[in-house]
């Protein structure tokens, strides 16, 4: 009898401890996520943000445009719901934001080695959170880079979500130009259209530069709304990029300025059409008003892919910063997607 009662007293005792195991594991696994790291991808130090509220969440890696352009401020401020579905992942790609800050002169950089950096970064996202594959989206530049990573390496992704997606810049440029050509024409803008004909001219006084020539574009492209849509939501983006410390000393311009002669102003030639078919489900949203990169084109574009899935959803109300601008519409069509293709 005494030997039963001391049996039953061990498997109590071992139930107990399995139990407190099984509760301390659960525990350990599901943590919260609040990394700000400086990971090596291409042989460069650059920067990397991983925000989530449950490491059992799925990952998301976010690729931002410029390029040049940091996100990271504008996904901390616009888009933090996003976190309490999934592990968010911001990075400052070479040349910009912290990265840059870290290492202002990076020996790499080139749209190739873009790619190569998101891909060792999908990898890294694998291994680190134990993930057989991860969502990626792709805004502005970012979207380029995004569109090579899902037709190369379409086994890492659940879906890809192209966002303000570029598809032929030439293309675009003559779209954008011939919407601020009607524009100016409405209002009867006299210094807008003399503008408009050097920019087409390429006259030396507005086009010195590639550069140059965008930028003279894109003042005109602001002057009419062709970015963001509401002008209050202007002063909210450049609130979320001065607001926190450690992009309060950043010089954004500076940046911008820096990638774009070391990529020798490939973002404003870029073509990606022949990009005709994804294996992945893919999503292009567009800001019905965006006249800087029209959604038009990708729309078109999108109609002519091959992939196992594919939707373009419209954002009425926003221009080219449509995370920004719709952010609630944008952060609950990103979660749904996350929900539906991670089942």
């Amino acid at each position: 009898m005494k030997n039963i009662t001391a049996l039953l007293l061990l498997i109590i005792l071992f139930g107990c401890q399995n139990q407190d195991n099984k509760n301390t594991q659960t525990n350990e696994s599901t943590t919260r996520v609040q990394e700000k790291n400086i990971v090596e991808l291409g042989g460069e130090e650059q920067y990397v943000e991983m925000t989530g509220s449950s490491n059992q969440s799925p990952v998301l890696l976010f690729l931002h445009g410029g390029p040049g352009w940091p996100q990271t401020p504008h996904l901390r401020y616009f888009n933090a719901d996003l976190t309490n579905e999934m592990i968010l992942v911001s990075w400052d790609q070479a040349g910009c934001g912290q990265s840059y800050m870290h290492n202002p002169n990076p020996k790499n950089l080139s749209p190739e080695s873009l790619v190569n950096d998101a891909h060792e970064l999908t990898q890294y996202l694998k291994k680190k959170f134990n993930k057989e594959k991860i969502f990626l989206v792709g805004f502005s530049y970012g979207s380029v880079i995004g569109m090579n990573l899902a037709e190369k390496y379409p086994n890492d992704y659940y879906a890809y979500i192209g966002v303000s997606q570029v598809i032929s810049v030439p293309e675009s440029w003559d779209v954008s130009m011939q919407w601020l050509k009607e524009k100016a024409q409405q209002k009867n803008d006299t210094t807008a259209l003399r503008q408009l004909g050097l920019i087409d001219k390429k006259d030396s006084t507005v086009c010195a530069t590639i550069l140059d020539c965008f930028m003279s574009k894109y003042e005109l492209v602001v002057k009419y709304g062709g970015t963001v849509y509401d002008t209050a939501i202007a002063k909210e983006i450049e609130k979320a990029e001065t607001m926190y410390e450690d992009y309060k000393d950043y010089d954004w311009f500076e940046a911008f300025n820096y990638t774009s002669a070391r990529m020798d102003g490939v973002a404003f030639t870029t073509d990606i059409s022949d990009i005709t078919e994804l294996k992945i489900p893919v999503y292009f949203l567009g800001g019905r008003h965006d006249w800087n990169l029209p959604s038009v084109v990708a729309e078109t574009h999108l109609n002519k892919m091959t992939a196992p899935e594919k939707k373009f959803i419209w954002f009425e109300k926003s221009g080219h910063e449509l995370a920004d601008e719709e952010a609630k519409k944008f952060n609950q069509t990103i979660i749904e997607i996350v929900k539906e293709k991670s089942r």
